[in-house]
């Protein structure tokens, strides 16, 4: 019995590796795979490059369903068919590997794309991330949240966090780790006191905003053992007017300082945009329940 080729061209378009498996070419299906899974990490690794990724991923596909109907029309299976070439066996292989690629996601890894450019100038707009999950207990992804485990994997001033946003939990944000429990923050004159220490090094060259086309002043700054830079931004005031009238008990804030003694299980977290981020300066803290995990690698676009 021949495989029939519209079958071999509906599953060509909806996966390709599928296709070979129905016309019974197994080292097809994981040259298939393979080469996908090449294209799919290339595109991460290299942002900004949608469109080159797109047509190549695009020409794969007629590849492969070109190759897949040739197969259909040549090959002639003995009964019984090979187990992962009958429906069944199809389906139990996009179900096991749908389930390997969501257990990363949920548990071990999850990408993520910078949407703005509150984290500038470490984290330009297009930056694709990397995230370590598991350590965390934030089980979860794409929006959807299974449970959550307690935390394991230690935080320190300085990691770059991403989390569910307190004020809607539906929002993931990613800002850097300023305090943790127990410590005491003080943000005055844009200046950020970390136990009384201001983490603010040397002024830099002026960092060209590439989103406004406008000079900001840049600055080292340095978090324990990360070392980083920030923005600031001499037009506008340190304090926003009523900024910080949401903050809990444990802050203070008298419109010119903003005091805060960060409480158990909590961080506090700001951008490295200051003058352009909404962060803990201006809802609190973020609540380790919130934490989905640390950004372990970071791809940039080229400029």
């Amino acid at each position: 019995m021949k495989p029939k080729k519209w079958i071999a061209v509906v599953l060509g378009i909806l996966a390709s590796p599928l296709a070979f498996l129905y016309v019974g070419a197994p080292r097809w299906a994981l040259l298939a795979f393979a080469l996908s899974l090449v294209v799919g990490i290339a595109s991460f690794l290299v942002p900004g490059q949608q469109a080159l990724f797109g047509v190549l991923s695009l020409a794969l596909m007629v590849l492969w369903i070109w190759r897949a109907y040739r197969f259909a029309g040549q090959r002639r299976f003995d009964e019984p068919r090979p187990w992962y070439s009958r429906w069944h066996g199809i389906v139990g292989v996009v179900v096991v590997a749908s389930l390997v690629a969501m257990s990363l996601r949920v548990f071990v890894y999850e990408p993520f794309r910078i949407p703005s450019s509150a984290m500038l100038p470490t984290l330009p707009v297009g930056a694709n991330v990397l995230v370590q999950k598991w350590g965390y207990g934030y089980y979860g992804t794409m929006g959807y949240r299974l449970g959550h485990g307690a935390m394991t994997a230690p935080l320190s001033r300085g990691d770059i966090l991403v989390f569910d946003y307190p004020v809607d939990p539906r929002q993931t944000y990613i800002k850097r780790v300023v305090g943790l429990p127990g410590d005491k923050i003080v943000y005055r004159d844009k200046h950020v006191l970390v136990n009384g220490v201001d983490v603010r090094g040397q002024q830099l060259a002026d960092y060209l905003d590439p989103e406004r086309l406008a000079y900001r002043q840049r600055y080292r700054e340095k978090l324990d053992q990360t070392v980083h830079d920030i923005l600031l931004n001499d037009g506008v005031p340190s304090r926003q007017p009523g900024a910080g009238r949401d903050l809990s008990k444990d802050c203070t804030d008298d419109g010119e300082t903003l005091s805060c003694t960060v409480p158990p299980a909590s961080y506090f977290v700001m951008g490295d945009n200051r003058d352009n981020s909404l962060d803990s300066r201006y809802w609190g803290f973020v609540p380790a329940s919130a934490v989905l995990g640390k950004v372990v690698y970071t791809a940039l676009p080229r400029q």
